[in-house]
């Protein structure tokens, strides 16, 4: 169990930018693809929108649409066809429209472990969940969200083999590993000059400020923002799964960490906006209160980071409840958290 002392400030919330002009308006009812702008009437075969009684199955049908591309991706790269970006892009764009970010990293967060495409998901949503919070636009937010989808396609390339080694990699299979964010970007660079940008992110993801990185050791602002959004998300997602070399670290344990020990790794305004995002009791944290009771963390609010949702699950006593009660802390005084519990440690 890991027990908390302090109390770490994150700034206010930033209020999303309002269009003031009818082009400003039209124009975030727009997508674009560097290439091309279309209309968002004309994209096909992505889920659309349905009523507010239906919110969980449109989160569960835009996250079943990314997966169907995510294997997509994985096979054509496996058998060295090209990637159409327009897809992707198409439901990216209806996400970030329709203010679904959060909710894909919280339906996502429900899928506690998946395979690699469903990896992919769960880092292009952690991503975009950062770039929303630092303010990016939605061009700018599907940028990230395409490099953060396709940041592994280079690991497709890859024997499985060593992708799946139980033991310790050997200097050759470490040489594959790292050499991934090359074959990425080879991949990518195949979509042509207005995909430049792509590969140069791609390429980066593994690369840390302090110079630490991989493939080519670059510091500072000679990485990409981009870049550095998603190399902190893939840290934090690699921590919280299981690997068969390693049991999966407690959510909890892993955001400590990324703000610890990697701290020096990522410019401090994302570790920032890393930690307003994803909470130092992340979706799905299993937490002990002060009355001994035992929950599991539902919502978060970046604005009392201390105080998320919780439902609980087991009474002081460590008796299971026939039926879980969801507290939310920001109004429950006398209660608060003194620490986390492993899943594996549960009563």
């Amino acid at each position: 169990m890991v027990r908390f002392s302090d109390i770490i400030p994150t700034r206010p919330k930033r209020k999303p930018e309002i269009a003031s002009s009818e082009a400003e308006r039209r124009r975030h009812k727009l997508w674009v693809s560097d290439s091309q702008i279309i209309e968002a009437g004309q994209i096909a075969d992505t889920p659309q929108p349905v009523s507010t009684t239906g919110h969980k199955r449109r989160i569960g049908e835009y996250y079943d649409a990314l997966h169907r591309k995510a294997l997509d991706v994985r096979n054509r790269v496996k058998r060295d066809q090209g990637i159409s970006p327009s897809p992707i892009i198409s439901i990216l764009h209806r996400i970030i429209e329709n203010d679904l970010i959060d909710d894909l990293y919280a339906y996502g967060a429900t899928v506690l472990e998946g395979d690699q495409p469903a990896e992919s998901i769960s880092i292009t949503a952690g991503s975009l969940k950062v770039g929303k919070g630092l303010g990016y636009d939605t061009e700018k937010l599907i940028k990230l969200g395409l490099a953060a989808f396709l940041k592994n396609v280079g690991l497709y390339k890859v024997p499985d083999r060593v992708l799946q080694q139980e033991r310790k990699l050997n200097n050759e299979e470490m040489e594959m590993i790292r050499s991934h964010p090359d074959m990425g970007a080879q991949v990518v660079g195949k979509m042509g000059a207005a995909y430049r940008w792509l590969a140069t992110v791609v390429r980066q993801v593994h690369e840390r400020s302090d110079g630490s990185g991989y493939p080519e050791g670059l510091k500072g602002e000679e990485i990409s923002e981009l870049a550095s959004i998603i190399g902190i998300i893939d840290i934090y997602m690699a921590m919280t799964k299981d690997r068969p070399y390693r049991n999966k670290f407690p959510q909890t344990d892993a955001v400590k960490s990324v703000i610890g020990i990697e701290k020096n790794k990522f410019p401090p305004r994302v570790i920032k906006e890393f930690l307003n995002q994803i909470s130092l009791f992340p979706v799905n944290a299993y937490v002990k209160l002060n009355n001994n009771s035992i929950g599991r963390v539902v919502s978060t609010d970046k604005d009392k980071p201390m105080k998320p949702m919780i439902e609980l699950l087991y009474d002081g006593l460590g008796q299971r409840l026939q039926k879980g009660k969801t507290v939310n802390l920001a109004d429950s005084p006398l209660l608060h958290i003194v620490g986390t519990v492993d899943e594996r440690n549960l009563p």
